[in-house]
């Protein structure tokens, strides 16, 4: 019998084309094999290339803000108005050496107000400012703005700086150099001796010798304060003085010298002594005083010349002028003058003045010092 013709037993199937048993009449079929999934490293490795592209794209836009930031900020500091505003706010921050060292200005021996010690004593000075434009030509840039100086209040003018291109940075942004700004001017004018100690927002004012006793001294933006000291002899009231801009006119600061008691007793002793001197002069013309003889005898000799005052003149010392303090007679005095006359033959006589003569007195006072004062006539110089 062949194998073919074998029965086969309850439950059992012969292999068939998929070569698996088919399942009993109570037996569950088998559930198909699930799909293989992807190890635990697998989506690690993915994660990880994700993160590294957001990441190198965040960091890549964020470089290119920053490259922006930079550019505009590098772009925004090479404009023109840029050293203008870094100048202004210098001068508004009391830094006046630090606003000369942008813009170049030099400071000579008579700049005694361009210190920062001295705009400190300044009152009014600049409390704001604003550019209000700007134009390149070529190589040269204009910058306007108006500056407010003493708040609110104070004068507002309007200024103009220049500026000169000085080379490249990064090859593609101008470098913008200030010229000398032009400052204002603070002028003093001082009546008094050249003694007389002077100080402007407290800085000695060098006035000796002054052009019509006006110093004019240049000066940042700023009410200044200014005193006159004659050490006890003389004084004046404190003034303020302003100073602007270049284009615009300031006050000045007007310093006029009035004797003090003391001054007034030096000056009286000064005027008294020049008169004794010349009423003790035996000489028919007494120099540097105000009366004289005018008939001299020719061919004579003069001998007991005495000039007698017969009534003292009574002055007054007014204000100072360009020369000192005026002195003038309100009642002129008088005197006359004796003399014994011989000629050569023996025989003698008298010369005297016929009546009396005039003693005016006028003249200044150039100078009062601890040592006294001085008395210049200013009528007949003999």
């Amino acid at each position: 019998m062949s194998d073919d013709a074998l029965p086969q037993a309850a439950g059992q199937t012969a292999p068939g084309a998929s070569g698996r048993p088919s399942p009993g009449p109570h037996e569950p079929s088998p559930s198909p094999s699930p799909s293989p999934s992807p190890s635990p490293s697998g989506r690690r490795g993915w994660s990880r290339r994700r993160t590294l592209l957001v990441g190198g794209a965040a960091v890549l836009f964020a470089l290119g803000v920053a490259a922006a930031v930079v550019v505009g900020r590098t772009a925004a500091t090479h404009q023109p108005q840029a050293a203008v505003m870094a100048y202004l706010d210098a001068v508004q921050q009391g830094d006046v050496e630090q606003a000369m060292s942008l813009d170049g200005t030099e400071v000579g021996d008579g700049d005694v107000l361009l210190t920062n010690d001295a705009y400190a004593g300044v009152t009014d000075g600049v409390t704001g400012w604003r550019v209000t434009g700007s134009r390149v030509d070529g190589d040269t840039a204009a910058v306007y703005a108006v500056v407010q100086q003493g708040g609110e209040a104070g004068a507002v003018y309007d200024q103009q700086f220049t500026l000169e291109k000085d080379g490249t940075d990064l090859l593609i942004f101008d470098r913008w150099t200030l010229t000398p700004v032009e400052l204002g001017t603070l002028t003093v004018q001082v009546g008094a001796p050249d003694a007389a100690v002077v100080t402007a927002a407290g800085v000695e004012v060098p006035h000796a010798g002054a052009e019509g006793d006006t110093v004019e001294l240049r000066a940042f933006p700023g009410s200044y304060p200014a005193t006159l000291d004659g050490a006890g002899a003389y004084a004046a009231d404190d003034v303020v003085g302003i100073a602007t801009g270049a284009s615009s006119p300031g006050s000045p600061a007007t310093l006029v010298a009035t004797l003090t008691d003391t001054g007034q007793a030096s000056a009286r002793a000064a005027v008294d002594a020049w008169l004794a001197a010349c009423v003790a002069s035996p000489d028919l013309k007494p120099a540097g005083c105000s009366f004289q003889i005018l008939n001299e005898p020719t061919g004579y000799t003069l001998t007991d010349q005495k000039w007698t005052l017969e009534t003292t003149p009574v002055y007054e010392i007014g204000d100072w002028t360009s020369q000192g303090w005026q002195v003038e007679a309100t009642t002129e005095g008088s005197a006359v003058f004796t003399s014994t006359v011989s000629d050569g033959a023996g025989s003698t006589g008298t010369f005297n003045s016929v009546g009396s003569v005039r003693v005016p007195v006028q003249g200044v006072i150039p100078d009062v010092t601890d040592e006294g004062a001085t008395f210049t006539s200013t009528l007949l110089q003999y």
